[in-house]
């Protein structure tokens, strides 16, 4: 029997979705773990954590050697377990004996780099800068009216900031529209990019005029995940949008989750046209190109901007994404989406038997 280990910092974290995966496991033969990086035994290599029972449909505690199989769902803050467990995760990528479902991005700078080079993509990819010095920020100003600085290793909207000009002054807000500053000297500009750059490396981009008629802002989100023949395949397209006023249209900061179909609906039909024809070119190429680009990966939760004029921006490509988007699907269609991480196994299996 195949072991699949799902592998996550937090034990609670993403239960739900791994016990509807589980729950379909046995069919395909595999046998399937949840367990933490930090609870692996340096001395032994065992890991304590959990293992399925298929006879209850619950999750018991057990020690277990590391599964050959690996679905890495780890996501890491600034913290100590996460410090700690970035270098475990690392090993575990490094060793020939086992596999992994997708080996992750590096940080959203050099996916951007790389999107920038691609003769098709690179249209939809928004003007982007290292903030790594105060001039990066007034160099975009004097073509924009506002910008938004991301941390490159965020996600959830979180450490997203919007800088606008107010007159002689500029405005400092964070992704849920509060105020944070009020700048009018260049050293307090100057102690803003050390500030941020403390954190975490921070790129620029122009914010783009991505709100729905009543000022909510909204993004476009596809999962895309790779079948049991390895070909990318889009489970479901769905609109995000956040609160009046805030900046960021992210569930987790309280957006809502709406049919893409209604949205498109709305569009005068000259402008979905625009709308379909960026969207079909990018989901036709982004995957592909990303996996030959930094290495194979089994999903991803892709971002997209639709601007007042009609112009489609890519504006986040995610290895790990979230699963509340899932829950707009009929539940035939949210089954194809639990059984695709034992399809894609069982896929990867083959390739490792005949190896």
């Amino acid at each position: 029997m195949i072991s699949l280990g799902f592998v996550t910092l937090d034990e609670q974290q993403e239960l739900t979705y791994f016990t509807e995966v589980a729950k379909r496991a046995n069919h395909y033969g595999i046998s399937v773990y949840r367990f933490s990086p930090l609870n692996i035994d340096p001395q032994t290599e065992h890991v304590h954590g959990f293992v399925f029972q298929p006879e209850t449909n619950e999750w018991m505690d057990a020690v277990f050697t590391i599964p050959p199989f690996l679905y890495d769902r780890c996501f890491y803050g600034h913290d100590d377990r996460s410090k700690k467990a970035k270098p475990i995760m690392h090993w575990l990528k490094q060793r020939p004996d086992l596999v992994f479902l997708g080996y992750g991005l590096p940080g959203k700078w050099d996916v951007f780099e790389s999107l920038s080079t691609h003769p098709l993509l690179s249209a939809y990819v928004p003007p982007t800068v290292r903030l790594e010095r105060t001039d990066d920020i007034l160099e975009l100003l004097r073509h924009e009216q506002a910008v938004v600085a991301k941390p490159m290793h965020g996600s959830s909207g979180r450490g997203i900031y919007v800088i606008q000009k107010q007159g002689k002054t500029l405005s400092v807000q964070d992704g849920l529209g509060q105020e944070r500053a009020v700048i009018a000297r260049r050293r307090e500009l100057e102690k803003l990019v050390t500030s941020l750059n403390r954190r975490d490396s921070y790129m620029l981009q122009p914010l783009l005029s991505l709100s729905t008629p009543a000022h909510e802002p909204f993004d476009l989100r596809f999962l895309l995940q790779k079948d049991e023949g390895g070909r990318w395949v889009e489970r479901v397209r769905a609109v995000r949008v956040g609160r009046p006023g805030t900046w960021v249209a992210n569930i987790r900061s309280g957006a809502d989750i709406r049919p893409f179909a209604d949205w498109l609906d709305y569009l005068p039909s000259p402008k979905r046209v625009l709308v379909l024809d960026g969207i079909e070119t990018i989901i036709r190429t982004l995957p592909t190109y990303i996996d030959n680009e930094f290495g194979s990966l089994f999903e991803i939760g892709l971002d997209l901007g639709v601007a007042n004029n009609g112009a489609v921006w890519i504006l986040d490509v995610n290895s790990k994404p979230g699963r509340k988007v899932i829950n707009i699907l009929p539940p035939e269609q949210q089954n194809a989406i639990y059984e695709a991480p034992l399809r894609y196994c069982l896929f990867l299996a083959s390739g490792v038997n005949s190896r």
